[in-house]
């Protein structure tokens, strides 16, 4: 039985909305480029983790504006994988195309948290280093609970941080040199977002 997360109204989701639907719009140009040059989606999701990847090694040497501008490139570049895969009445789409992005999503941000880790380490700020091992537990646990629920059948999308609001905290915040306020913030929206997504199981399987 579906259960969705409450405050779906809420001016956070609204916005969140507002964004992907612009994202989406402006990402058409680059798919209908993409696809008319035979560009598989697994392509797509290969070059974008590729990517992220080298924003993570310029991270961690300390190249924080650039480093935050190639994540955020990357990260876009990634979420083209999904439209290309819907283009042309979804053509392209295979049920490993969505378990490689996934599995892309998680060793890209796995490879930028372990490069700020680096980054802060290098700097003898052990406080950053914990906040970082803890903002990346939280992220991981977001996407797996969202996962399980899923699997039992409960829609559990949303909640205060998303992947797309931990793209931009990291991407944004490490860009004008704030990566210690990126993951303490991360780390406190992300353990919320688990609750919240643990209590729309719990109430999703109480209705059943």
């Amino acid at each position: 039985m579906a259960s969705t997360l409450p405050g779906d109204e809420s001016a956070a989701h609204r916005a969140r909305t507002a964004i992907d639907a612009a994202l989406r719009k402006r990402a058409r140009f680059a798919v209908d480029w993409l696809a008319a040059r035979g560009v598989r989606p697994d392509h797509v999701t290969i070059g974008g983790l590729v990517v992220v990847a080298a924003a993570a090694v310029l991270i961690a040497f300390g190249w924080l504006t650039l480093g935050g501008i190639v994540f955020l490139f990357g990260s876009a570049l990634d979420g083209l994988d999904g439209e290309l895969a819907r283009h042309g009445g979804g053509e392209r789409a295979s049920a490993f195309g969505g378990v490689l992005d996934s599995t892309a999503d998680r060793v890209g941000e796995g490879l930028t948290f372990a490069g700020l880790a680096a980054y802060f380490a290098g700097a003898g700020d052990t406080t950053a280093v914990v906040a970082t091992v803890l903002a990346m537990t939280g992220a991981n646990l977001t996407s797996y609970v969202r996962a399980r629920a899923e699997a039992a059948g409960i829609a559990c999308r949303d909640g205060l941080c998303t992947r797309l609001e931990r793209v931009l905290i990291l991407g944004i915040g490490t860009a004008v040199h704030l990566p210690e306020a990126a993951v303490y913030l991360l780390t406190l929206l992300t353990f919320v977002t688990v609750a919240q997504r643990l209590g729309t199981v719990r109430r999703g399987l109480r209705e059943e």
